[in-house]
């Protein structure tokens, strides 16, 4: 007689390897600004390495291991599609009918919630809890991708960077977004804004526009009183002129140290 074949061996074969190959991946300690929270997490063996987008393959995985479950492969379920199928530009129509969809279910388009705790809640019930709420987060999104066709842009699937999010946001009174001069409201998250809010209406939402250099005074004008109506702290800074300020601070110290050697000899 043969050997009796186990049972789902492709599928814990894959299982096995993604951990093999996440555990790699947390091999070196860090320090980070939330490791004084005592919420039973070593936050120096963090994974935090960057999940915007995933194979097919690499999504279920993710997903069952999110949900706890194991799979059996099978065999043959294959199917084909065409390579045009998978290119092209959008038809206006079809740009139309996406921005449509997306203002009628944007409430829907929204980072995922840290589910309710206390100082009673165990570490294993919290991170059973946060496992839970994403995975029903993603799987409102993939509703929205399947349902609604809906084109979503790449986002954060890796479970550790929410986590880590969410507790700055707790343990900070002050939240800064940092937005691009050269369109500010592509770079704001207004979702994370109410979100601030809903930890502690106390916290503060400011709006940090970078590359200011690049706007006329004009502009800083205007954009100022647009985050003013919208109840948004806004500072504008410029890297470029900052850097070029410190030059000029480093060059006129070196000078005046010289000259402070020339008196002394």
């Amino acid at each position: 007689m043969g050997k009796k074949k186990a049972a789902g061996g492709l599928g814990r074969a894959l299982i096995k390897e993604r951990t093999r190959s996440q555990r790699g991946l947390r091999g070196t300690d860090s320090w980070l600004h939330t490791s004084e929270l005592n919420d039973g997490y070593d936050w120096g063996r963090l994974n935090l390495q960057s999940v915007t987008e995933q194979s097919s393959i690499d999504d279920f995985l993710a997903t069952a291991e999110l949900a706890g479950t194991e799979f059996v492969a099978e065999k043959l379920n294959i199917r084909f599609v065409p390579a045009e199928a998978r290119t092209g530009l959008l038809t206006s129509e079809e740009t139309q009918r996406i921005n449509q969809l997306q203002e009628e279910n944007k409430q829907f388009l929204c980072i995922p919630r840290r589910p309710y705790w206390d100082e009673n809640t165990s570490a294993e019930v919290l991170k059973q809890s946060e496992r839970e709420k994403f995975l029903e987060w993603r799987r409102q999104l993939v509703k929205l991708e399947e349902e609604q066709k809906l084109i979503l842009t790449p986002f954060e699937r890796n479970l550790d960077f929410w986590r880590q999010l969410w507790r700055v946001i707790e343990r900070s009174d002050v939240v800064v977004q940092i937005v691009d001069s050269r369109n500010p409201l592509l770079f704001r998250c207004q979702d994370l804004e109410r979100y601030v809010k809903e930890v502690s209406s106390h916290k503060e939402n400011i709006i940090l526009i970078n590359k200011a250099d690049l706007l006329t005074q004009e502009q800083r004008k205007s954009w100022a009183e647009f985050f003013q109506t919208e109840g948004i702290k806004v500072v504008f800074w410029s890297a470029l002129a900052e850097g070029q300020r410190l030059a000029a601070d480093t060059k006129r110290n070196r000078h005046l140290k010289q000259k402070c050697q020339h008196l002394v000899l």
